[in-house]
């Protein structure tokens, strides 16, 4: 057998229902999980999800705010330095990004932006999408599965949308 119904498989009998020597179902193998991350990015889903939130991140206030505050603190340490010929702009221009680093700035700029442009999305257009493409995967994998002769007993058979919930928290 291959290694992708291999991992398939043991994933799946991993979450039949809990049995009192069982208390709860074993996450997918990081092989599963890696295929599935492998199968939708070929899909090409977290370029167009890239694309979706850089379309609309320079307007959201969020952005605005951040880029405005950093453009007052660059401005601000520009003019404690006087200009001269024999300035040294890589060392200055290096010394702007540390201090900017340090401030913390962008960190807090950075959450309220992921939670203006990226938060209302998850639930409304990614989550849907990367069901839908997992429910593809799986569909393929089942089936690659039962192409070959089967050893598993019939009521290992799981529906798929019990499948995608299982595997999502860990994708």
């Amino acid at each position: 057998r291959s290694p992708p119904v291999l991992a398939w498989r043991r994933w799946r009998r991993s979450r039949r229902p809990c049995s009192p020597s069982r208390r709860a179902p074993l996450p997918p193998s990081p092989e599963l999980v890696s295929m599935i991350v492998n199968h939708l990015k070929s899909q090409g889903l977290f370029d167009q999800f890239r694309r979706d939130c850089l379309a609309d991140v320079d307007t959201k206030p969020a952005y605005q705010n951040l880029r405005q505050r950093v453009d007052n603190f660059v401005s601000n340490h520009l003019a404690t330095h006087t200009w001269s010929p024999h300035l040294n702009k890589n060392q200055l221009r290096n010394n702007i990004r540390q201090q900017v680093l340090k401030s913390g700035m962008l960190e807090s700029g950075i959450d309220r932006i992921i939670s203006q442009v990226v938060d209302p999305k998850i639930n409304h257009t990614f989550r849907p999408q990367v069901e839908k493409a997992v429910h593809e995967f799986l569909a393929t994998l089942n089936h690659k599965e039962e192409a070959g002769p089967s050893t598993a007993p019939s009521e290992e058979k799981t529906d798929a949308s019990i499948t995608v919930q299982g595997i999502l928290p860990f994708l």
